[in-house]
């Protein structure tokens, strides 16, 4: 059963739940090989050999991926993950020893049996392939597999127990840039993506790295479905130097689309080769999908010489009527007026007769209703609103396909003419309007209200930004299975400084809420939801806990200050949502003062809330903490796409990028240098330097004295 079960290790579940469970059946396996020593099982010593090696390939094998992360909210299985892990690593610690007092023996019955596998030298073992010593090889992957487990034991040990702060009780030794070396080559020689997974599980060791690139390289041949290695050949120097390993190119595995944009960055230098690869992973995907990098592909055009992109952009809007709507939206702003009547012209030209009349229906009926912020700016506040009732009342729906461009998949069916109000700004007039909606692909009689603002005088592209960031979290977040919320509303930027922008549906700032009451949230919340300690009390704590913890690892990230309370949303279940991302990396209010220390707002408002005892002691603030430390781990696994989506905004002009290092810093407060628990204390510490930071609380004065906004 052991024999045929480990003979298909390719068949086994690589879901994260799983490490418990493959782990706890390699003991199985290991303990049975171990009855070796007994004198009823001397003749299937060959087999006993065959199955240990198939076990050794098979556990091997889970280190093939990149380490994920899998939360079902079970705090006994997430321990019991960990201890599997743990077990089978002191098993192998405690084996070393067994091994070599029975290493004699093996090959003594070896001899005469006249097939054990202790004797072959220089011949194909029917697992590992061409080996010179089978021994010394046995020994290096034994030692590689000992050295990831014990490194899997850690991470999962940290998820099961994020905010325990005390470092693991296992010592690491200092490993050699040799042995690293060494590490690399087994774990090439036995799958090449065990060394590709080697390298992500240690970013920051160079000789790994440079061995791994070496390997890659030197067998680039027999790893091209292997879309992960793509890093370790195509790289700036390899550009400078036109090297041929970018012929390979062509041929080599599609990766993903975050991996692709990466490419696009100067560094490559739009190099033929790398752009015809690029292409080709685009255009294997839907143009919808591609859709949500819009900022980042028109932003590729400024180092499109050979004009690629360009021709993409192109048959993909002749592919879908949205993507090319869309396409002319994020072009119509000042950084490409030159390029916008080209592009523009030629989408149309490819329209369909039927496209062409939707594209003119969509665009002239929003234009008129963004154009009623310039009609209002001559009247009196007071005549304003009724303004807007006149100019609505003059604009009609003309057909039935026209849809939200925040969200194409809400079909526009009516406005509601009384729902519009003017908003004050310093610039021209924002006005705000309701439209009834119906979701494309779901019940067209069912209709829901949408608000929008549509704002004129103003640059929307960095809001864009820090959404695309929230919304790549909030994806992160649902693939791990963490109970953390985000919502990442949408934003379209429709011409020079013109935007449209969704409201969040059923909220209200906590500006607002101050202005109806004289107490705290704690308060607030026990007028909206009942007593402390009811279901409907605790159930709206939940959600202020799940989404105050998800906009800490993305404030973390992002940096969005000017977070006085009217941009804090509520909604009617108790959730937090952060909105207006005018500063942000690297910018911040009075001439970048930095006033706001903290990396989130957590001030004495919110902490009662979040912990009630006022000591960081309670559950709640435990909950809390771990939420943010689970969500910050699973954040830099994907860091390199984070990253990257940021990056390819460098030279977009957006103000957050006017100053000091914005990629460069983003990058260290990710700290890939860290290992998990490591990262998990620095998150631990965040939130404790948060708590009621003294900065907070004077910013939140600063805005009630000059702005009367609540505190």
């Amino acid at each position: 059963m052991l024999q045929g079960t480990m003979k298909f290790p390719w068949l086994f579940s690589r879901h994260p739940a799983a490490a418990g469970t493959l782990f706890t059946v390699m003991l199985l396996g290991l303990k049975f090989c171990s009855c070796q020593s007994q004198g009823n099982l001397q003749k299937f010593n060959t087999g006993l050999q065959l199955l240990e090696d198939r076990i050794y390939r098979a556990s091997l094998g889970w280190f093939a991926y990149e380490p994920e992360w899998c939360d079902i909210n079970n705090i006994i299985f997430a321990q019991s993950e960990a201890q599997s892990v743990s077990i089978f690593v002191h098993y192998l610690l405690n084996e070393r020893v067994d091994a070599l007092q029975s290493d004699t023996s093996l090959k003594g019955r070896g001899r005469e049996n006249g097939s054990s596998f202790g004797d072959m030298n220089a011949h194909y073992h029917p697992i590992w392939g061409q080996m010179d010593n089978y021994a010394v090889g046995r020994e290096k992957r034994k030692q590689l597999l000992l050295m990831l487990c014990q490194h899997e034991a850690d991470r999962l040990d940290v998820w099961a127990h994020p905010t325990n702060s005390k470092e693991n009780t296992y010592s690491w030794p200092k490993i050699s840039s040799e042995k690293w070396i060494e590490y690399a080559r087994t774990a090439f020689s036995v799958d090449p993506r065990i060394a590709l997974s080697l390298a992500s599980r240690f970013p920051t060791i160079p000789s790994l790295r440079a061995e791994v690139s070496q390997l890659v390289q030197l067998n680039i041949l027999d790893i091209r479905c292997i879309p992960e290695a793509l890093p370790y050949f195509v790289t700036p120097k390899a550009v400078d130097e036109n090297s041929a390993l970018l012929q390979q190119l062509p041929h080599w595995a599609s990766c993903s689309i975050t991996q692709a944009l990466e490419f696009l960055t100067p560094p490559y230098k739009g190099h033929p080769r790398v752009m015809a690869y690029i292409l080709r992973v685009l255009e294997s995907y839907p143009p919808e999908r591609v859709t949500f990098f819009m900022p980042q592909l028109v932003q590729a055009l400024r180092y499109d010489e050979r004009r690629l992109v360009e021709g993409y952009l192109l048959r993909a809007a002749q592919r879908s009527d949205i993507f090319a709507h869309i396409l002319i939206w994020h072009l119509q702003n000042s950084s490409f007026q030159a390029l916008l009547p080209i592009v523009r012209e030629q989408i149309i030209d490819c329209f369909t007769p039927k496209a062409r009349d939707l594209f003119q229906r969509e665009f002239d009926f929003f234009d008129k209703v963004t154009s009623i912020s310039g009609v209002l700016f001559p009247l009196a506040k007071e005549e304003r609103r009724a303004g807007i009732r006149r100019e609505l009342e003059k604009i009609e729906m003309d057909g039935e396909d026209l849809y939200l461009p925040t969200a194409p998949s809400k079909l526009v069916r009516s406005i509601q003419l009384d729902s519009g109000i003017p908003l004050q700004s310093a610039a021209k007039v924002p006005i705000m309007i309701t439209f009834n909606v119906v979701d494309r692909d779901g019940d067209h009689s069912n209709l829901k209200p949408q608000a929008c603002i549509f704002k004129v005088g103003d640059d929307c592209r960095q809001d864009v930004l820090a959404l695309q960031v929230i919304s790549l979290l909030r994806d992160i977040f649902e693939a791990v299975g963490l109970n953390l919320y985000l919502f990442p509303y949408g934003v379209l930027p429709t011409g020079p400084e013109r935007g449209i922008i969704e409201v969040v549906p059923n909220t209200r700032s906590r500006s607002q809420m101050g202005e109806t009451t004289d107490g705290g949230l704690y308060e607030i919340f026990q007028q909206d939801y009942g007593p402390v300690g009811t279901p409907s009390f605790e159930a709206a704590r939940d959600n202020f806990i799940i989404s105050s913890a998800g906009y800490a690892v993305a404030s973390l990230l992002l940096q969005p200050k000017d977070r006085h309370n009217g941009n804090l949303l509520f909604d009617n279940v108790g959730r937090l949502v952060h909105i207006d991302f005018g500063f942000i990396l690297e910018t911040s209010p009075g001439g970048n003062m930095r006033f706001e220390s903290a990396h989130f707002k957590l001030s004495h408002d919110m902490t009662q809330l979040l912990d009630p005892s006022g000591m960081m002691k309670s559950e709640t603030w435990t909950q809390f903490v771990s939420l943010c430390v689970k969500g910050y781990l699973a954040a830099r696994r994907y860091m390199d796409g984070i990253i990257s989506t940021v990056l390819l905004m460098v030279d977009s002009g957006l103000p957050c990028f006017s100053r000091g290092d914005p990629i460069g810093n983003l990058r260290k407060r990710l700290h890939p240098e860290m290992t998990e628990r490591e990262a998990a204390n620095f998150m631990i510490r965040t939130c404790t330097d948060a708590y009621n930071k003294w900065t907070t609380a004077g910013y939140d004065l600063i805005q009630y004295l000059q702005q009367g906004i609540e505190k």
